[in-house]
């Protein structure tokens, strides 16, 4: 009897694979969505690590920075207290009517967020490269969320009218809201970043060009060369060569770019 080989302790089981419901906050439809192609990475230079928990040839991990919401918004609350009440001492009255309301409001924010803190469910990011997967954290105190990469929609922020906050990676999650995730990668902007991470997650095409891969590039190389170099997964715009010309020349016997 052959033994079931062992998932790696990164696998996620896919919790959703597509889209149900009316989305009405980050999901503009279509004309909105970003294509998962690989392009625009000429300006993009990682010069130091990518700081991420495990960075390898099968899986990327970051940590969310899912405790900044509550921090920030916990954080406006108690200044708004603070502030009230200097102001209450300093003019002996504690104030009255939508002042007094506002005081209270500021307090349940304040009780809201640390409850939220400390009671929040581990959140995580997991890029797996081999089974086409990411998880993502679910909104507030839902689960984490685990799709196929392919099925995902990305999204962008419009920003301001002096565009200040535009193009940011942003990744729909498939709840009933249409709830976003902002998806930073580290690149200049939300089309470099979503080019990066389906460089990534194109398990056909060598590892990108970042040098935390570097480790990694022969035993991917190999991989693929087992395979017979199966063809790319997604399109691309620019070359994605592999890590010497030898090994450059191998694959195009088989594809080209």
């Amino acid at each position: 009897m052959v033994a079931k080989k062992k998932k790696h302790e990164l696998y996620r089981k896919i919790t959703h694979s597509e889209y149900k419901g009316i989305k009405k906050i980050g999901d503009k439809g279509p004309q909105s969505w970003l294509p998962k192609i690989i392009s625009q990475l000429d300006d993009v230079v990682y010069k130091g690590r990518m700081g991420y928990e495990i960075v390898n040839d099968e899986f990327i991990k970051k940590s969310p920075n899912a405790h900044i919401l509550p921090q920030i918004g916990g954080g406006v609350a108690l200044l708004a207290i603070v502030l009230y009440t200097y102001f209450s001492i300093k003019e002996d009255s504690f104030g009255e009517g939508f002042d007094l309301f506002l005081y209270f409001f500021s307090w349940s924010i304040l009780i809201f967020f640390i409850i939220y803190y400390y009671t929040m469910p581990k959140k995580e990011i997991i890029f797996n490269r081999m089974e086409g997967t990411v998880t993502f954290p679910g909104w507030m105190w839902n689960k984490n969320i685990t799709m196929p990469f392919d099925k995902i929609k990305f999204s962008y922020t419009t920003g301001g009218p002096n565009m200040i906050g535009a193009y940011q990676l942003q990744l729909v999650r498939p709840d009933k809201a249409g709830s976003i995730l902002f998806f930073p990668f580290g690149a200049m902007d939300c089309y470099q970043e979503l080019s990066i991470i389906t460089w990534y997650m194109d398990k056909n095409r060598p590892l990108p060009p970042h040098k935390d891969f570097d480790l990694y590039r022969e035993k991917d190389f190999q991989r693929r060369k087992k395979k017979k170099f199966p063809k790319p997964l997604y399109r691309s715009r620019i070359p994605t060569p592999e890590a010497t010309p030898e090994q450059q020349a191998e694959r195009e016997r088989y594809w080209k770019g």
